[in-house]
Parts: C-alpha cells; structure tokens; sequence
C-alpha cells in the first residue's frame, strides 16, 4: 500500500485531506496499480478535475473501487478494473473464478480453491 501511496501520490488524496481505504487480497495489487497509472496520466492533463481514489475493498467476491472526481474515462476504467477481479485470484494474482461457499464469496485459483473461503 505504501508503494502505492509513494508511487503514484497524484491518485491519492493529501494525508491531511482523507484517508485511503485497501482491503483486499494481495493477488489483485497488479490491477490496483494499473488503475493508479491510468488515472495518474487521467490527472496530469490540462483541464481535467482530478480523480482520486478513495478506497479499494472486497465486496460480495470482487472488487469495489471509489473515487472522487467524475471523469466518465475514470470510470470506465473503474468498471474494467471490477470486472477484471471477477476472474483474478485475491489471494496470488492467477486466473480464478467466483466460489461460493458456507455464505462467502471469493475469487480463486485452481491452486487456493481448497483454501478455506473465510481466509484471505
């Protein structure tokens, strides 16, 4: 998360301004940072109101993204990036698939699908 933060500060509100939310699974961090990248290049252009992200958290399975600023090419993004986790393991970062399991959801690889749901 720090890497983030320091990576791409113009994603991310001041410290003084908000507080930035990451619950998740390591194995989505690569379309985490992707989403950072594009947004960055989003903000430097003339013109635009900035977009920051807000927080970035597991919901029902997958991947929940909100930001501030209003940027319909945001959001499109935001939208690949949720769809994007539907098929990639939370726990590594390899193709998985949504499982269903004692009342939990979570996306998962062949090689975690036997880890226990409620583990992430």
């Amino acid at each position: 998360m720090l890497e983030l933060l320091e990576r791409y500060p113009e994603v991310f509100l001041r410290p003084d301004e908000a507080r930035f939310e990451l619950d998740c699974g390591d194995g989505w961090y690569s379309i985490i940072e992707t989403l950072c990248s594009l947004i960055t290049e989003l903000n430097r252009r003339e013109g635009q109101q900035p977009t920051y992200l807000q927080s970035v958290r597991e919901k029902l399975g997958t991947m929940r993204i909100l930001v501030s600023g209003r940027v319909p090419e945001a959001h499109a993004w935001i939208e690949f990036a949720e769809q994007h986790s539907t098929r990639t393991c939370a726990v590594c970062g390899k193709r998985g698939k949504l499982l269903f399991s004692d009342g939990w959801q979570r996306v998962r690889c062949e090689d975690h699908f036997s880890l226990r749901i409620t583990d992430s």
